[in-house]
């Protein structure tokens, strides 16, 4: 069915409404006007401060005065770029005088017959051509097709379902993320025969489903119809639907889809699921046959589990070049970003969706980060994050606050655009990781092969969920923290690190392994010679970890993660006290630990000499108090005695 597009009297009066006042009684906006004051920036880069209207016919005047005015004072287009438009007004002018000298509306021609038109007028007028055969200047065509689009979309005035196209922005309950870019429906595509049918179905799918998972939807049902309309032009339902109907299809639909592992299966589960709801909903054109007798299980192909050590995370190497480069991103808005998603391992979209008034959270244990977890439909996660991170995040709490009103921020979204197409809405994804890989090409981060590294927004999330893990972390805890449906993503990751401990010990190992034997020698490994797993694990935690020995045992703590009672628990308890008697035994331990410590510079052991510099300390600090004739004890009188009205009350 053609859908006119003619404005009605009554439409076309109320457009022009929209343009009362300034917009509609000047022919020539002049930029320096008051009514541009607030959208104007500091700096306008076109010479010409003028928009000229009046070599345009009366009509389409008024449609291209709308389309300038609609999207200066929502701030999705900025002045620069209007003037720029501007520019080009003298020749679409002579575009509408050539093809339509009695044109009173873009409406009274199709917007593809338009669009087609205007490029060849272009072309006639000279414009060059691209070696992809596309405009070399797209601002001309770019002006045109948004006006067509903001134009013919005031004019159709039917509801969003009778259109072939669907803004779903448009339609009340549709689940589109503050996050996504795309929005539209496109049913032009889908045969006509069976288009109705599409459309009834999507109509339920888009309240309950993502507009992510729709497209696909619709993706799926324009390769089934299509394929079906060409093999079978005379059918205009599936009622007759047969299994070798659909063997046919799925012989076309896996050489179609031959290397898109992922699209091949979404594809698939969706037509089966489109199937078994119209069945189950008794549509009309549902296929008599019953699904079982149509769909197999073994159609479906076997999904390829990712082996655990393909799963993309960023290497500890990378990460300290990254640390190091972080004021240089560019962009610098990306930089707050990137912290959060380093320290927070979310999802970049559950980043991006933070909101200022609730994304911060201080109780008595500290500072928590707190947002919605989509995917996973966690709503109020929080994660605790340091006083350094927190008062990163009430900077620019205050920053956007200050900034932000209902037109620009009706979410109050922590990362806003606060002006252009995107207004109201976060950067786009991938804003953030072409800013880091423009830095990693710019400043060689490289990885351990000593190429440039290829951030991904999700590696940030894989790799905080191996160093919660690597830190000693319950998995349970760091399935909370990581808001998993389900242990067996994070168990996913218990398996990296395993295999990520053999390979960095086996790089080791390439350079030599060496340990010291029991008189204090040091002595080289041959890897050749270590049979037993065990002493392989063994090594590499003694190289890797602190490993040191106790009284009982050995500890075994991250080097990273401090702790006060390593080294000699005493040493740091309030409840020590000391008397001089023990001098001797003082005088002896320091004497020990000097020569521990040189023997840990002979060996660079760097960790190990630190610790017990710091031990070192702690013993003369003790040593120098008894030698004044005075005890040593933290806790003092108080800690050792009644004291003052204490003895009075003491029932004893």
């Amino acid at each position: 069915m053609k859908i006119s597009y003619q404005p009605i009297e009554v439409e076309a009066n109320k457009l022009i409404a929209e343009l009362d006042g300034y917009w509609l009684e000047n022919d020539i906006w002049d930029i320096n006007s008051p009514i541009f004051d607030k959208y104007r920036p500091e700096k306008l880069h076109k010479k010409t401060s003028v928009i000229n209207f009046s070599k345009l016919s009366s009509g389409v005047k008024e449609e291209i005065k709308y389309f300038l005015m609609i999207n200066i004072t929502s701030q999705k287009m900025s002045l620069n770029l209007a003037i720029h438009y501007g520019l080009h007004l003298s020749r679409f002018s002579r575009f509408v005088k050539t093809h339509y000298p009695k044109m009173l509306s873009l409406t009274e021609v199709s917007p593809e017959k338009l669009k087609r038109q205007w490029t060849t007028y272009l072309i006639s007028e000279g414009a060059k051509i691209n070696k992809a055969g596309k405009l070399s200047n797209s601002y001309y065509e770019s002006m045109v097709n948004q006006l067509i689009k903001i134009v013919f979309d005031f004019y159709d005035t039917r509801n969003e379902f009778e259109k072939d196209i669907w803004d779903c922005r448009k339609i009340p309950g549709a689940r589109i993320g503050i996050t996504n870019t795309g929005f539209l429906l496109d049913f032009l595509k889908i045969p006509m025969q069976f288009r109705d049918l599409a459309k009834r179905y999507l109509k339920v799918r888009i309240v309950s489903r993502s507009w992510d998972q729709c497209y696909i939807d619709l993706q799926s049902l324009k390769l089934f119809f299509t394929f079906f309309v060409k093999n079978y032009p005379s059918i205009t339902t599936l009622t007759d639907l047969n299994r070798n109907d659909f063997e046919n299809y799925l012989a076309w639909f896996k050489n179609y889809t031959k290397g898109m592992e992922k699209t091949h299966i979404a594809y698939f589960v969706s037509l089966k699921l489109f199937i078994s709801y119209i069945q189950m909903a008794d549509y009309p054109e549902a296929p008599v046959k019953d699904i079982s007798k149509l769909i197999f299980d073994e159609d479906f192909p076997k999904k390829k589990i990712k082996a655990d050590e393909n799963i993309k995370y960023i290497p500890e190497g990378v990460i300290i070049q990254l640390e190091k480069n972080f004021s240089k991103i560019e962009p610098a808005d990306c930089i707050p970003i990137v912290i959060l998603l380093r320290i927070s391992g979310w999802r970049i979209s559950d980043i991006l969706n933070l909101k200022y008034n609730e994304c911060l959270q201080k109780t008595s244990q500290g500072w928590y980060l707190c947002g919605d977890i989509v995917k996973t439909e966690v709503m109020g996660h929080r994660i605790p994050i340091t006083d350094e991170v927190a008062a990163i995040v009430k900077v620019l709490i205050e920053e956007v606050k200050q900034k932000s009103t209902k037109q620009n921020n009706p979410h109050k979204l922590l990362f806003v655009r606060l002006k252009g197409r995107r207004i109201g809405k976060p950067p786009i994804r991938s804003y953030i990781i072409d800013a880091l890989n423009r830095l990693a090409n710019k400043y060689e981060i490289v990885d351990d092969q000593g190429k440039i590294f290829k951030f991904a927004n999700h590696a940030f999330r894989h790799t905080k969920a191996m160093e919660l893990i690597n830190n000693g972390m319950n998995l349970l805890h760091v399935q909370k923290w990581m808001a998993h449906a389900s242990p067996e993503m994070t168990l996913r990751y218990a398996r990296i690190l395993d295999t990520t401990m053999r390979k960095s010990w086996e790089e080791v190992a390439r350079q030599g392994i060496f340990k010291i034997d029991d008189t204090g020698n040091i002595k080289k490994i041959d890897i050749s010679d270590i049979e037993n797993e065990n002493v392989i694990e063994w090594e590499y935690i003694r190289y890797n970890l602190d490993a040191v020995r106790m009284p009982l045992g050995y500890c075994m703590k991250p080097k990273k993660q401090e702790c006060h009672t390593q080294l000699n628990p005493c040493l740091t308890c309030r409840n020590l006290c000391t008397t001089a008697e023990f001098i001797p035994q003082y005088e002896f331990e320091i004497c020990e630990t000097k020569a521990l410590i040189e023997r840990g510079k002979m060996q660079n052991r760097t960790v190990w000499v630190e610790k017990n510099q710091a031990l070192l300390e702690k013993y003369e600090t003790v040593l120098e108090v008894l030698k004044t004739g005075c005890l040593y004890h933290k806790a003092g009188k108080k800690g050792r005695e009644f004291v003052g009205e204490e003895r009075k009350n003491d029932s004893f």
